[in-house]
Formats: structure tokens, C-alpha cells, sequence
């Protein structure tokens, strides 16, 4: 396996090469346009790709039904990538011929224009990639992880081969080409669900953040591994003031107006390494991998700074002018001794300290 990147134009045929965006050294107020341009390319240390094992394909919609020994054929054909953060899946304007499926962590899709917001995230068994490897063409976005993430990369030539050779896998294969029809293969940022990526994953479809799903089964884990190698993790977490008097004043629909344009804002605010996050009450989090307090503080101070201008119509009859947003904040970093939940459970208590103190503010000790 070779560590220097493909020529430009050069096809991925199961990977030429390895490349990624150097995301932990970019400041908070980063722009992707110069993550893409400035970021320098260096051999991934620790990401790795190895052969793929069946039991890594039968977590996967696409390989439902087949017998085990499809699903050894087919592992043989594939590659494993364990990425981490910043690992560039599929550049844009590369042409392509593999299709990237998500096992675990996530791949978020940036256009070329330079704009901080991805255009698509592609959650736990999502996928991305079968569209320009069926036509040939350059990729249209760039694909890169911004968290440790496990893919499956299967070519093209593979899947066309097997949808010939298994009817079963033919027409799990025909599913997936639907969902990319209907565009439900991944989250397409600022367009609403059609109902097929209704499931138990680990995406706010309001919000297009982590759900509680992921922050029960997920987060623990992530914080597991940074604990093992001695990194800091950090936290800053945020409910939006006076959420409920929307509510009362103008019903349900516009504070879920107000929830999913502060969860897009947040992408904005944030870097891709940064984990966003919503749980069951509505509180936002963004973890920082190797983030210290200080580097939570400014992030949050900057969030209660910058949410201020940023007026959400509400579309009630009732709101005649744009509601202005404050939040309610707190900040804490990982700990030796802390057990499983702690620091969510710290963070959430200087939350509702903010929130017992009149809203607008950060709190960062009990």
C-alpha cells in the first residue's frame, strides 16, 4: 500500500492512495475552503485498510439474505478502512469507481464552493459514491471522515458482478440504487426526509446532529478511547433559552423551526472534527477531540457571542418580526476517575445552572 496520493484525475480504484485534511491543527474560526487549500496531505499513521470481513457486510441493508458463503466472496472483494478524523474518503472532482458504506462514525460531503456546511452526511448505514461510479464522472463533493469512522469500500465492478451472479443481492442492489433516486442514501442538508431513512440510526433528522441513540450507545465508547490514550476531551453544551415559551406562544411547529436552524447553525460554527450532538431535551452538545477547557471556553464563548445575530422567523401569525436567540451554556472536559455518563452529567447540570440563572450565560463550575 502506497502513502502518496493518486495524480490528479487518477481513478480510486479500491484506493490508490491514502490522503487526508489536517483538521486538528485548524483553528476554531477555520473556513473548509482553507482546510481543503492550506491543510497539508500526510500519511495516515493510524488509519488502516485491511480485506473486509462478512461480518462487516451482513450490518449492511445491501447484503441482506445472502448465505454465508456470498458473504465470504464478497468480503474478499472488499477493503475495510478504519479512518480517522480528516481521512479523505473521495476528493472532489476525483473520478470514482468505489462506493464508500458507512459501518461506523461518519462521512460528511463538502461542495467546492468553499461553504463551511456540508452538503450531506452519510450516517451509520448510509452510503455514498454509487452515483458518479455508475456514470463515470468526477466526483461532485468531497467525502472525508470527521470522526474515527469504519467504512466499507466495495468497486463498482464488484457489486454489478454479484447483482449477476445472486438475485437476492440483485435485488437488495436494486433498493440501493432506489434510495440514491430518492436521494435517502444519506442526509441531504436542508431538505426534508422522505421517510426512508426512518430507523433506529444514530442522526437527528431535524437537527442532522446525533441523537440520543448515539449518545447512548456511542458516545461512551469515544470517550473510552481517548481516555486509554491519555487525550482530553471536551464538552460545551447549550439549551436554547426560553424554547417553551415558543411553544406556548406559538406552538410546536416553530420551536421545532428554532431547533433545527440552531442545529444547522452549529454545523456552521463548529469544525468537522468537533462531534455534535441532541439529546432527548433538546440540549446540544459539541465534543472536541484533544480539546482542553480553554479550547471549550472560547468555543462557547464565541457560540452565546455569535447566536445573537442570527434572527430565526418563526412563520407564525403570531411573530411579527425574526426571534432573537440566546443560550444557555456549559463547559467541562474529561477527567481521570470519571465513571460512564459523568461528564454528560456535569455538562447537563451547569447547563440548567445557566438556564436557573436567567439564560444567556456560561457556566463552568458546579
Amino acid at each position: 500500500m502506497t502513502n502518496t496520493s493518486p495524480p490528479p484525475g487518477a481513478g480510486n480504484s479500491m484506493l490508490d492512495g491514502i490522503e487526508v485534511v489536517e483538521l486538528s491543527e485548524v483553528d476554531l474560526d477555520f473556513a473548509i475552503e482553507e482546510m481543503f487549500q492550506q491543510g497539508a496531505l500526510r500519511p495516515l499513521e493510524t488509519t488502516s485498510v485491511e480485506p473486509a470481513d462478512a461480518e462487516e457486510l451482513a450490518q449492511l441493508e445491501v447484503f441482506r439474505g445472502l448465505a454465508q458463503a456470498d458473504l465470504n466472496a464478497l468480503a474478499a472483494c472488499c477493503q475495510s478502512i478504519q479512518a480517522v478524523p480528516g481521512y479523505v474518503a473521495l476528493p472532489a472532482g476525483r473520478l470514482n469507481t468505489t462506493v464508500f458504506f458507512v459501518i461506523e462514525g461518519q462521512l460528511r460531503l463538502y461542495a467546492q464552493t468553499g461553504d463551511k456546511r456540508p452538503v450531506a452526511i452519510a450516517d451509520v448505514g448510509h452510503s455514498t459514491g454509487l452515483r458518479s461510479a455508475l456514470t463515470m464522472q468526477p466526483a461532485e463533493h468531497a467525502v472525508i471522515a470527521t470522526e474515527l469512522s469504519i467504512l466499507l469500500a466495495v468497486d463498482i465492478t464488484t457489486l454489478n458482478e454479484f447483482s449477476k451472479r445472486l438475485h437476492v443481492f440483485a435485488l437488495n442492489y436494486a433498493s440501493l440504487l432506489m434510495s440514491y433516486v430518492r436521494g435517502d442514501n444519506c442526509l441531504a442538508i436542508g431538505a426534508r426526509s422522505s421517510g426512508g431513512t426512518a430507523r433506529q440510526g444514530y442522526i437527528d433528522e431535524l437537527t442532522l446532529l446525533h441523537n440520543q441513540h448515539w449518545l447512548t450507545t456511542m458516545l461512551p465508547r469515544l470517550v473510552t478511547r481517548f481516555r486509554m490514550v491519555d487525550k482530553p476531551f471536551a464538552v460545551v453544551a447549550f439549551a436554547v433559552d426560553k424554547l417553551d415559551q415558543v411553544v406556548k406562544e406559538h406552538g410546536i411547529g416553530p420551536a421545532l423551526r428554532v431547533l433545527e436552524a440552531v442545529g444547522h447553525w452549529t454545523l456552521d460554527q463548529t469544525r468537522p472534527i468537533d462531534i455534535l450532538a441532541i439529546d432527548k431535551n433538546r440540549y446540544l452538545f459539541a465534543f472536541l477531540p484533544d480539546g482542553d477547557l480553554e479550547a471549550a471556553r472560547q468555543l462557547a464563548e464565541r457560540l452565546k457571542a455569535a447566536i445573537q445575530g442570527v434572527p430565526i422567523a418563526l412563520a407564525s401569525p403570531k411573530a411579527t418580526q425574526p426571534l432573537a436567540i440566546t443560550l444557555s451554556l456549559g463547559i467541562a472536559v474529561h477527567e481521570k476517575g470519571m465513571k460512564e455518563g459523568d461528564l454528560l452529567s456535569k455538562v447537563e447540570a451547569l447547563v440548567r445552572k445557566s438556564i436557573k440563572q436567567g439564560g444567556n450565560c456560561l457556566s463552568d463550575a458546579p
